[in-house]
């Protein structure tokens, strides 16, 4: 389904969660409520993809990596469009160095079980001016693309679902691959912040468990959640 305006896509699925099917995809051309990761606003500006995906999956020991499936899905139906595009662990993807897409995932509880989880996903698209998020953005329309919404929605929906079964069997063991090959940070002295001091290291790897590993001058060190200074 989809929406001119909504507060949040996101919202609009956790609301609803208990009443809707595994595979529920809810988008809009505008949100007024717009959420990235660590509760930071998302600006949604027209001309930008948002939308969410509620999924139901049978098993739950891997929820964490479906959004990292998600973020390889973004950049495999990006590349198509723009080659010089790849992921920031653990899944933005960048396009010139400039973030292009976010991804906020959230669970849905009912009595200490996961009932469902939902990723929201903005991808910049059309928008011809970017704010200040932070961080260098870009959209597709400023580097010289322009885009069908609905196709490219169709597109990394596609990729989702080709690797969704394997991912809820064997977690990120089943995407780290094709992942890896769109990383291009393992080898480089980067930076993870997870609260106010950042860490530094090397990228050594990213585990078959989706965790990345940095050599610190304390030792390796196994990062759960945080986010990629570079």
């Amino acid at each position: 389904m989809h929406f001119a305006e909504i507060d949040s896509t996101n919202n609009y699925l956790k609301d609803r969660c208990s009443q809707l099917p595994h595979g529920t995809i809810v988008s809009a051309d505008r949100q007024t409520a717009g959420r990235g990761r660590f509760n930071r606003k998302w600006v949604s500006q027209e001309g930008g993809l948002y939308f969410s995906v509620l999924i139901k999956p049978q098993h739950t020991d891997f929820w964490p990596n479906f959004t990292q499936l998600m973020g390889l899905s973004l950049c495999r139906a990006i590349e198509k469009l723009f080659s010089n595009t790849y992921l920031k662990w653990p899944n933005d993807v960048l396009a010139d160095g400039k973030k292009l897409c976010g991804i906020l995932s959230e669970g849905v509880l009912s009595e200490g079980h996961l009932q469902g989880m939902i990723i929201g996903t903005g991808v910049n698209v059309g928008q011809k001016t970017m704010p200040d998020v932070g961080q260098p953005a870009t959209s597709l329309w400023m580097l010289g693309i322009q885009a069908d919404k609905q196709a490219l929605l169709q597109d990394i929906m596609r990729f989702f679902w080709q690797d969704y079964p394997a991912v809820e069997k064997h977690g990120f063991a089943a995407i780290r691959e094709p992942y890896k090959k769109r990383f291009p940070f393992i080898g480089k002295e980067i930076a993870v912040r997870n609260g106010e001091k950042p860490l530094f290291g090397t990228v050594r790897d990213v585990s078959e468990r989706g965790t990345l590993q940095l050599a610190t001058a304390n030792g390796l060190e196994e990062i759960y959640i945080g986010d990629l200074i570079v």
